[in-house]
């Protein structure tokens, strides 16, 4: 059985719903592709950019027959090769990684493809997360774990005034913070470790 889309692929693709055209989205982190089905479904035109190549490479595999999909293995933080201009970007996970510097280049990036009016639905880490302050210490916010299936990768974790501050350049029509349990990615973390996640669930949109 396929893992289900994140809450917020779901909630993005019926706000594209109503379009007369299908919508140009791009995926920021493909992750297990999970998130694709919902917006392909919808009829969009999907771009997804990935760091690793491993998940890159079988996102790609996954998607070979379904010719409105692309997926790409670039840096978050771009330029994107892709020349579109964008109805809606998506970051289920790619930007709960990095230092801040990094996670505002890749949302910098991402503005700069998406045309005015476009959505940007995302998730940022939260600094109410039980993960906030232990392990290494990267730089302030900025904390990696020791072991587990993410030692020493970078998280970054907000409080609300933050996490307002990094989206300054878009117009927030929703954020909220949301325990991970029912949205963090199988291939990303066991249950236990989902169970303990806090996260920011934000709808935004370009000027």
């Amino acid at each position: 059985m396929s893992e289900p889309a994140h809450p917020l692929a779901e909630a993005l693709a019926h706000a594209l719903a109503a379009r007369p055209e299908p919508a140009r989205v791009l995926i920021v982190g493909i992750g297990s592709g999970r998130n694709v089905p919902p917006l392909a479904a919808g009829g969009a035109f999907v771009d997804a950019v990935e760091e690793d190549a491993e998940r890159a490479v079988a996102a790609a595999r996954r998607f070979a027959a379904t010719p409105r999909v692309r997926i790409v293995r670039t840096h978050y933080t771009g330029p994107y090769p892709f020349a579109s201009s964008y109805d809606a970007a998506l970051a289920t996970h790619a930007l709960l990684h990095g230092t801040r510097a990094s996670v505002a280049a890749a949302l910098a990036a991402v503005r700069n493809g998406l045309r005015p009016g476009a959505l940007l639905f995302l998730t940022l880490g939260s600094s109410a997360d039980p993960r906030c302050g232990t392990g290494r210490c990267i730089e302030p916010g900025v904390w990696a774990a020791l072991d587990g299936p993410e030692a020493g990768v970078p998280h970054l974790y907000l409080a609300e005034a933050e996490a307002r501050e990094l989206l300054a350049a878009f117009e927030i029509r929703s954020l909220r913070e949301a325990g991970a349990a029912e949205s963090a990615g199988r291939w990303a973390h066991t249950e236990d470790e989902a169970a303990r996640l806090v996260h920011w669930f934000i709808e935004a949109r370009k000027p």
